[in-house]
């Protein structure tokens, strides 16, 4: 005995009301998977920016204001300039709790405890802070500016003397300004490669 076409369909289950759930799904897939491409690229260009500084002597940022903040990173894009700018601690091996930067060519942000964007735009901003060895509370390491609150927060406790990287893409207003807070006051380390900041304008 054959079955019919309708009732093998109602067998099978056509419930998807004519397979609209499932593209459905795939279409938030599809965006899903753009939106980890486009953050994968931003942790990258973080990445990369943040190893070429253990490369650059601490001597050599005189020289480097010199030649402006437009920075070539090769590894990520062949070619293409990127608009980088990189900050390096300001402060003596003492207890502090606002962080104040030397920044090197001020072209898009300006400024030593609390920095000024001078430009709408869309930013990428990555740090890493390192408590002194001695060091072994827990500390709260923040990001933030006077507009949007609160925009990056790491943690240090005594067996983890570092935030690690962190990084966030973040669409920040001109006149806007940012700082970075240790609480409770730390002895914060102050080689470029152990605490440092930069900012990559994205447009």
């Amino acid at each position: 005995m054959s079955l019919s076409a309708e009732h093998c369909c109602d067998k099978t289950g056509d419930r998807g009301g004519g397979g609209g759930g499932f593209g459905g799904a795939l279409i938030h897939q599809r965006t899903l998977i753009r939106g980890l491409i486009i953050w994968v690229t931003l942790l990258t260009l973080g990445m990369a920016a943040s190893i070429s500084l253990h490369f650059i002597p601490k001597e050599s940022a005189a020289a480097s204001k010199q030649q402006g903040s437009e920075t070539t990173i090769s590894n990520v894009y062949p070619g293409k300039k990127i608009d980088l700018m990189t900050f390096t601690p300001n402060w003596e091996n003492t207890d502090v709790e606002l962080l104040q930067w030397n920044t090197v060519a001020e072209k898009f942000i300006e400024g030593e405890e609390e920095l000024m964007v001078k430009e709408d735009g869309l930013y990428f901003l990555y740090l890493q802070v390192t408590l002194d060895p001695k060091k072994k509370e827990n500390h709260t390491v923040t990001v933030q500016t006077k507009n949007q609150s609160v925009i990056l927060k790491g943690y240090i406790n005594g067996s983890n003397l570092s935030t690690g990287f962190m990084a966030t893409g973040i669409y920040l207003d001109g006149k806007d300004t940012f700082y970075v807070t240790c609480k409770p006051k730390a002895k914060i380390q102050n080689s470029h490669t152990e605490t440092y900041m930069g900012v990559i304008k994205l447009g």
